[in-house]
């Protein structure tokens, strides 16, 4: 399902707030897919989401030939050679007006904490 959700946003099953829902739709029904999903990748999901799990791609056969892996040199990949088809955020960190002074600390989660009783209010609406 994290191929699903990378590819269309979203799993190709029920993803209500009913647990129970999702997991009887993921046991019973097949799955469902947005029409502009490239072909390939369905294909691709459809395999890895067989019910039988003697037939799912990986159990049977291998992942690397299925044609969406067409365009990625195994061999490459696996000695590290293989350069990436993007490299994410390098125009944006080449703008020197963006450098941040080196004595400043930046941290993604700097002042969070558990405590807190914004995570304390979310935590019981989730029922963690």
């Amino acid at each position: 399902m994290v191929v699903s959700r990378m590819a269309a946003g979203r799993t190709p099953f029920y993803n209500g707030p009913v647990k129970q829902m999702a997991f009887k739709a993921i046991i019973n029904e097949k799955p469902k897919f947005p029409s502009w999903l490239d072909a390939d990748v369905k294909h691709l999901i459809k395999k890895l989401l067989r019910k039988d799990p003697q037939t799912r791609l990986g159990v049977s056969g291998n992942i690397r030939e299925h044609p969406f892996f067409t365009t990625i040199g195994w061999e490459d990949l696996e000695e590290r050679r293989a350069e990436p088809p993007f490299t994410p955020f390098r125009p944006v960190l080449e703008n020197h007006y963006l450098q941040w002074p080196e004595h400043t600390v930046l941290h993604p989660v700097a002042g969070f904490t558990y405590g807190s009783p914004s995570w304390a209010r979310w935590m019981k609406r989730s029922g963690l």
